[in-house]
């Protein structure tokens, strides 16, 4: 099955192996849904004192990393994506191994990144006294006053690029693919569809393996 791909819809059907546009939508709220609890923490433990932010980023980080690549390779995708009756797999069908889970998870890794360097630089500017004596909207207002005029701008841009070219792409391919889809040679592909992928790969290996015969005959 090297450099093919996946066909579009089943032998004889007009039925698309890939997730819709909604079911993808859905995924992506569960998964937030899901993770909201941690979000809450975290945003709550950086309230009670400046420097916490410190620790719970890059813990922050490290869960998601959990999230969106220990259990995508493990299980196939995250679980917001499995309640929807969704897989991730290859282009070719196969199953993603690390590589392809992380590539999947580059862009909201640099992102992320870039947000913690303008957090952690507001942070040393800021006054922990000052800040620990303000409400909590005003903390986040006081934190941003030290942020360059460009962070401001890159944190709010980089992420709307990154999900309406995500949106644009995944209109406009049939096999619905995101960016991050394009980055990680992935798509993703209904659960019950499994079983029909497997065997449409066994049978593109036998008809290859057959021709290769028949040329070396």
């Amino acid at each position: 099955m090297k450099n093919r791909i996946l066909p579009i819809y089943k032998e004889n059907s007009y039925q698309s192996l890939y997730g819709n546009f909604g079911e993808r939508f859905a995924a992506l709220l569960l998964d937030g849904l899901i993770l909201s609890p941690l979000t809450i923490i975290i945003l709550l433990l950086n309230n009670q004192n400046l420097y916490y932010a410190y620790f719970t980023g890059p813990l922050a980080l490290l869960l998601n990393f959990v999230y969106h690549i220990v259990l995508p390779v493990h299980y196939g995708a995250t679980p917001g994506k499995l309640a929807m009756g969704l897989f991730i797999l290859k282009t070719d069908g196969g199953y993603i191994g690390y590589k392809e889970a992380f590539l999947k998870l580059v862009p909201l890794i640099i992102i992320t990144i870039i947000a913690q360097i303008f957090s952690f630089y507001g942070i040393s500017q800021a006054d922990a006294t000052t800040f620990n004596d303000m409400g909590w909207f005003d903390k986040q207002q006081y934190l941003q006053s030290f942020y360059p005029f460009f962070g401001r701008t890159v944190i709010v841009i980089l992420p709307n690029v990154l999900y309406f070219s995500s949106l644009i792409l995944f209109l406009l391919n049939d096999r619905k693919r995101s960016l991050t889809d394009m980055i990680a040679g992935t798509v993703v592909v209904h659960k019950r569809n499994l079983d029909w992928i497997e065997e449409y790969r066994k049978k593109e290996v036998s008809n290859t393996s057959s021709h290769n015969t028949s040329i070396s005959e």
